[in-house]
């Protein structure tokens, strides 16, 4: 099996394709391989204007973020099935690929990023042990290999987070999730901004199910003004 994916796309990400600004998925995240998904509208409060969106209150947004919820877990097996259909077998891709000692030791940024989606690849597969050891040795690496401002780390491990958010795995979901914001919240981009919705949605989701008030609905406060900032102004 040639291996093709991740050069051809950039990563193999799995990004919800959710707004809860408006009733239709926005565009894909940066290189998803998920189709759109027609999801339930959770629309903010509206002005007689749809170009004048109302920032509800926390708990307005909150309300609307636990509404939600059903439809992000229906999503677990899309993306199983989506990344099943790219990488059948993740143990005969990675033999496709050179080491992953020579490709950190070259830099060779393709299969390096092609070894970061294979880390989800093995997570989704079941198989946490040989995931965790790609990935393991792929973040330790990503700085070196790709730069300390490359977004593709924080989109890999946001991913692993929304498995574990799945799987009602708070403690490592928060875990991994915060820690993805992290590199990617601040180079917020158009293509990226539907990972940032989903992690700040399921953030305010673990906070609320863990009794944390605050937190909870500060991020249910930011993922609907996200959503409402990619309706008024939409990113680049």
């Amino acid at each position: 099996m040639k291996p093709r994916m991740f050069v051809e796309k950039g990563v193999l990400m799995i990004s919800l394709i959710v707004s809860i600004a408006a009733s239709n998925a926005p565009a894909f995240s940066q290189a998803s391989a998920i189709a759109p998904v027609q999801t339930p509208s959770i629309s903010p409060t509206q002005a007689t204007s749809a170009q004048k969106l109302v920032a509800p209150t926390p708990e307005e947004c909150l309300v609307r973020v636990r509404s939600f919820e059903p439809t992000l877990m229906r999503l677990k097996d899309t993306c199983k099935s989506t990344i099943s259909a790219i990488i059948a077998d993740p143990v005969a891709y990675e033999k496709t690929l050179p080491a992953i000692d020579k490709v950190i030791a070259d830099k060779d940024s393709k299969n390096f990023r092609n070894y970061g989606g294979l880390s989800e690849a093995f997570y989704y597969a079941g198989d946490k042990a040989k995931g965790k050891e790609l990935f393991s040795k792929f973040e330790a690496s990503a700085v070196n290999v790709l730069g300390a401002e490359d977004t593709f780390p924080g989109l890999v491990k946001g991913d692993i987070g929304l498995l574990f958010f799945f799987e009602n795995n708070y403690a490592d979901a928060e875990e991994y999730i915060v820690d993805a914001l992290k590199k990617v919240e601040p180079h917020l981009t158009a293509a990226n901004s539907n990972n940032v919705l989903s992690s700040f949605m399921c953030l305010a989701l673990i906070y609320d199910k863990t009794g944390n008030k605050e937190k909870s609905l500060e991020y249910a406060k930011k993922a609907v003004d996200l959503a409402i900032r990619q309706r008024q102004a939409p990113l680049k």
